[in-house]
């Protein structure tokens, strides 16, 4: 066990990033380099805070990030615990996305392939989402992924028109990087969020982008993600290979 063990690397107050989010990743740092293993106590709240000198409510948000993805375990009194391996899936989450969760968290191997990106009329469902006006255009982004050389998804996400500049200035038309950070960054960060997870028969479309047979079952994630104003900015379907990549969904109770 390595109680006794702080958490190294310094909170950078001029970053637009939450605090929470920059403290979440020092934490994981230390996890993936050893310094902290499966079974292991985190400092407690009273330490970090004192150590990055942050408010406990921001620690509590960063334990309740970290316990969310799966990465720690929190013990009533005890404190938070590195939680153990786990076997692969996708954590269908408000914040984060496919990229980031077997990327950054399980540290499997993701190949992007942008297919098309740019302007069109919106399909009526996603306008009335998107709060466009009929016949307004929305920039569309389909995109594959391959998981460990398998392939996994292809997805669509339709955007508002005004992230068109944003997102093709960015990493992710170099089939790197991760479209939720990009968005996060320019301002776009989720607060809310809506995924419907349903069970289909593969297109032949989809087949053919897929490697199956026509009528093998795919999985179809649906989402819509929202601002602070409540307005959403981000529509998008995907269709997932359930042999390759397995979805986990967090429930909550809601409070009161």
């Amino acid at each position: 066990m390595h109680e006794s063990v702080g958490i190294a690397g310094r909170i950078d107050r001029s970053s637009p990033e939450p605090y929470y989010l920059q403290l979440s990743r020092l934490v994981e740092t230390q996890i993936d380099s050893g310094q902290f293993g499966p079974g292991d106590r985190l400092p407690s709240e009273t330490e970090l805070c004192r150590s990055f000198d942050l408010a406990r409510s921001t620690v509590r948000e960063t334990l309740r990030s970290l316990q969310d993805r799966g990465i720690v375990r929190m013990v009533p009194r005890r404190g938070a615990f590195v939680a153990s391996p786990k076997s692969s899936g996708w954590l269908l989450q408000v914040a984060e996305g496919f990229f980031e969760g077997k990327v950054d968290h399980e540290h499997e191997s993701v190949e992007t392939r942008v297919l098309f990106s740019d302007l069109r009329p919106a399909p009526r469902e996603v306008g009335e989402s998107l709060g466009l006006a009929a016949g307004e255009k929305v920039y569309e982004l389909r995109r594959e992924r391959r998981l460990d050389g398998k392939m996994a998804m292809y997805s669509i996400n339709y955007l508002l028109p005004d992230l068109k500049p944003i997102v093709e200035a960015s990493e992710v038309m170099q089939n790197r990087g991760s479209l939720n950070k990009v968005l996060r960054e320019a301002g776009y960060r989720v607060y809310g969020a809506r995924r419907n997870v349903e069970a289909v028969a593969a297109s032949e479309e989809q087949a053919e982008r897929l490697g199956v047979k026509r009528g093998a079952p795919l999985l179809l994630v649906t989402s819509e993600s929202w601002g602070p104003d409540e307005r959403v900015f981000d529509y998008y379907t995907s269709w997932l290979r359930s042999d390759v990549v397995k979805v986990s969904v967090v429930a909550k109770a809601a409070d009161g």
